[in-house]
């Protein structure tokens, strides 16, 4: 009797610190997602949402939506913001897919017919990847497409996501700075997976950055709806969206604030297309709220590897 109940015990014990874990413990049984970009996550399951619309966690991400509002000195009126906090077990689903699922194709398309095709839990926007007037390095889900950076009149920031979902930044790059870096990573056995051309950086090491070199595409001293994507933690993530309409929302500068008081720990958290592209889904809602919203070429998605049963 008393081994049995000792046995018991010792389950229960078992059972309770399974759950009280950080899934990224207990997940070594999960499978990684394939690089291939037509590889795409399992979709969300109704019984993983702990409330919906707001949080979510299945065994092998967790995500939850915050909301608030803010008002810019150069902005009109207060806007709606959300903010998303991420963590994943494995650093393939954190991921890419182009429109149609191609860079040649430079058709765009809505965002919902993306974001559906890949069972996205989060997704949103990216740069204007294949918008004609791109200029930058393009690498999706490790496939290289072209490094056009010295074609642009002023230099960008860069954004690598690695092979192990670290963020890293190439700040006002040109192709010999990227080729510098790209080989620097080889050296340290890390790989780029996904590279995008847009920002500028708004936070580095919990440091907000407020000087910019002003561009007309970025417009970051603009008030216009924003969306920036940041690393807080390794396998851990988070997006700030802000709401409103061109000549309404916030610029780079105040973005790059609002994220610090959100975030204090941020590592890195960079500015992706704003205005008409800011797009943002939470299972399949789009939860953003921008005049002027406009057909897309590419998202940045987080995907389940959690059974579909």
């Amino acid at each position: 009797m008393h081994t049995h109940r000792t046995s018991r015990l010792v389950s229960l014990i078992m059972l309770t610190l399974l759950f009280s874990l950080p899934a990224s413990w207990a997940l070594a049984d999960l499978t990684p997602l394939a690089l291939d970009m037509k590889v795409h996550g399992n979709p969300p399951r109704e019984d993983c949402w702990i409330e919906k619309g707001k949080e979510y966690r299945d065994e092998s991400i967790h995500v939850v939506m915050e909301t608030g509002n803010r008002k810019g000195k150069s902005s009109d009126s207060r806007v709606s913001t959300r903010w998303l906090t991420i963590e994943i077990a494995d650093p393939s689903q954190i991921r890419t897919t182009l429109s149609f699922e191609s860079f040649s194709d430079n058709r765009l398309t809505r965002s919902v017919n993306m974001q559906r095709s890949v069972n996205a839990i989060v997704a949103l926007n990216d740069d204007f990847v294949k918008i004609s007037n791109y200029r930058g390095y393009v690498m999706r889900q490790g496939v290289f497409y072209c490094d056009t950076l010295d074609e642009h009149a002023k230099a960008q920031d860069v954004l690598i996501i690695d092979d192990q979902g670290d963020f890293r930044l190439v700040l006002d790059a040109t192709s010999a700075s990227m080729q510098e870096y790209l080989a620097q990573m080889e050296t340290e056995g890390r790989k780029p997976i996904n590279v995008f051309t847009f920002g500028p950086a708004l936070v580095i090491d919990g440091i907000a950055q407020t000087q910019f070199d002003d561009d007309k595409i970025r417009s970051p001293y603009y008030a216009t709806p924003r969306i920036a994507l940041c690393q807080l933690d390794h396998l851990k993530y988070a997006i700030v969206q802000i709401d409103g309409s061109s000549g309404n929302g916030l610029n780079c500068p105040e973005l790059a604030n609002y994220i610090v008081q959100l975030f204090p720990e941020c590592k890195i958290a960079y500015n992706l297309d704003g205005g008409g592209s800011t797009h943002l889904f939470f299972g399949d809602k789009l939860v953003s709220k921008v005049k002027g919203s406009r057909e897309i070429s590419g998202m940045i998605y987080f995907a389940s590897i959690a059974s579909e049963e």
